[in-house]
């Protein structure tokens, strides 16, 4: 399971984040529940409202960009 600790917030990520009103605790539960869709070196996950685009680093997740809808 993913948690917020594990993930690695870009600026972008952050912002657009905290103007659609989405915590980094739902981030990680849509990481760690949503499915996972390749697209080139990163991820896609729909989950619930919002959309999650990320890389997995390691162990860690970096978040590109976060935002309502799909």
């Amino acid at each position: 399971m993913v948690t917020k600790d594990d993930l690695m917030m870009t600026k972008h990520a952050q912002d657009e984040a905290m103007d659609d009103g989405i915590s980094r605790v739902e981030i990680a539960e849509a990481i760690s529940r949503g499915p996972r869709i390749p697209e080139g070196n990163h991820f896609i996950t729909i989950y619930r409202h919002f959309t999650v685009v990320f890389e997995k680093l390691g162990d860690k997740f970096k978040v590109i960009t976060v935002h309502l809808g799909r």
